[in-house]
């Protein structure tokens, strides 16, 4: 319950600078809560020029009208993208998120990532220089589809950042998610699916062989 009423917390504040970025028009940003939590953005310039607010569980990663982006909140989950900089210091396109971690896909189709490590801020077992398209996430991982098609997955191994058992090496149309786990529709109509096997991750039991459209 504690952890469902924190989360509540962190979404109204979310929906507050929403709010606020389309009433002032300018971008300006204001921030209260848990100042290590996101509550406190002063180390931040977030007085103007904001267009989008991305946030996990405990922080929040600002989009800026010339493409730089800046972070703020729990150092461990996100608030801290000290490390990559000068990767979003420009040419951000868009920011997607786990529950500890964010992915920021730039103009280029490359990919940056920071956070919490095995949530998906660490992205080093895989390609992500060029040719992304986009990106989905679940609360644990990242599966990132790209341009020929195929799809490369980080993250929490066995909640979707590990998907060695099955083939997405090619003509992968979208994504799908549960909290735990994805599922790639085909352009056959066939759908593959990984990740936690509880909540969706094993489809064994069903023909998804074909016909699947959406």
């Amino acid at each position: 319950m504690y952890n469902i009423i924190m989360k509540m917390s962190y979404l109204h504040l979310l929906l507050f600078l929403v709010s606020t970025l389309s009433a002032c028009g300018n971008g300006f940003v204001v921030t209260w809560g848990n100042s290590l939590n996101g509550g406190d953005s002063s180390s931040v310039d977030v007085s103007s020029d904001v267009s989008t607010i991305y946030s996990t569980d405990f922080a929040f990663a600002a989009l800026k009208n010339n493409g730089s982006v800046v972070t703020w909140g729990s150092s461990n989950f996100g608030g801290d993208s000290s490390n990559v900089m000068e990767d979003l210091s420009s040419d951000v396109s868009t920011i997607y998120s786990t529950d500890y971690a964010f992915a920021a896909l730039k103009n280029d189709g490359s990919v940056v990532t920071w956070g919490y490590s095995s949530w998906g801020g660490n992205s080093s077992s895989v390609d992500l220089s060029s040719g992304v398209s986009t990106i989905y996430s679940n609360g644990y991982a990242f599966a990132a589809l790209k341009n020929d098609g195929s799809v490369v997955t980080w993250g929490k191994s066995g909640n979707g950042g590990d998907s060695s058992g099955v083939d997405l090496s090619s003509d992968v149309s979208t994504i799908y998610s549960t909290v735990s786990a994805f599922a790639a529709l085909k352009n056959d109509g066939s759908v593959v699916t990984w990740g936690n096997s509880v909540n969706g991750g094993d489809s064994s039991g069903v023909d998804l062989s074909s016909d699947v459209s959406t």
